[in-house]
């Protein structure tokens, strides 16, 4: 198992490498030459990209990752999803049938990583920061994301979870959603099993493979009133929570 493991790292490594020279010099020029055509080459990069590390996972038997693409890629749908590790991005992107969702991501992760920051910033995600949630900017991206016409994905967890436990939730980024007064269709996606696993060292450590399930649940209905936001939140974490020991339940 080190020795998949080990390959996993490299092909990790050699992929994000040469996908991030493709990203910032081949893509742009195609995203010039075919500007009526944007919104496809995009949809086929962040499928393909997200496709890509699931897919190394499979090829060096370190773990499957079955995915669900039930979730419809329709404007005013809004996904929560529980964190427990990096897989969880791609993943969440492949629930749905087509397209791409608008991911609202750690402001962190915006700038000096290879190939990741490129896509928060090409795809024009929403960033957040937990020190800056009031700032001007943050407010500007979130106001244009939830008046888009693309799907949301939302950790409202706000970090990942050491342990595996579903964290309580944090209201502040789904405030800045619901404030537009945009009636939303939301669908929680509820992962277990990679939690363990957020470094290359732990990895390496691997014994067995990682057993990833998932499940979809919902469409609900986004609250009506703001007011009503902290009971609507309360019981959509603890449907997640619920989701989450069924999971486990059948491990």
């Amino acid at each position: 198992m080190r020795i998949r493991a080990f390959f996993l790292i490299i092909l990790v490594i050699l992929f994000v490498v040469t996908h991030d020279l493709f990203q910032r010099t081949l893509l742009p020029l195609s995203l010039r030459i075919f500007p009526n055509n944007r919104e496809r080459i995009l949809t086929a990069w962040s499928r393909w990209i997200s496709a890509g590390f699931v897919n190394i996972a499979r090829v060096t038997r370190i773990g499957d990752f079955p995915v669900q693409s039930v979730i419809p890629s329709d404007p005013g749908v809004l996904v929560l999803m529980n964190h427990q590790s990096l897989v969880d991005v791609p993943l969440v992107v492949l629930c749905f049938n087509d397209g791409y969702p608008m991911i609202v991501t750690r402001e962190r992760y915006a700038k000096g990583i290879p190939l990741i920051s490129g896509i928060v910033q090409l795809l024009e995600f929403p960033t957040v920061s937990p020190r800056k949630v009031n700032k001007k900017s943050a407010l500007e991206k979130f106001s244009k994301a939830a008046k888009g016409t693309k799907p949301l994905a939302v950790y409202p967890e706000g970090t990942r979870s050491r342990t595996g436990d579903l964290l309580p939730f944090r209201q502040g980024a789904l405030k800045l959603l619901f404030d537009e007064r945009r009636q939303w269709k939301v669908y929680l996606l509820v992962a277990d099993g990679a939690w363990p696993y957020t470094t290359f060292n732990h990895i390496l450590s691997l014994k067995h493979g990682i057993k990833w399930k998932m499940k979809v649940l919902g469409p609900f209905d986004s609250p009506e009133r703001i007011e009503d936001l902290p009971s609507w939140t309360e019981d959509m974490e603890d449907r997640m929570r619920k989701g989450l020991a069924s999971l486990r339940e059948g491990s």
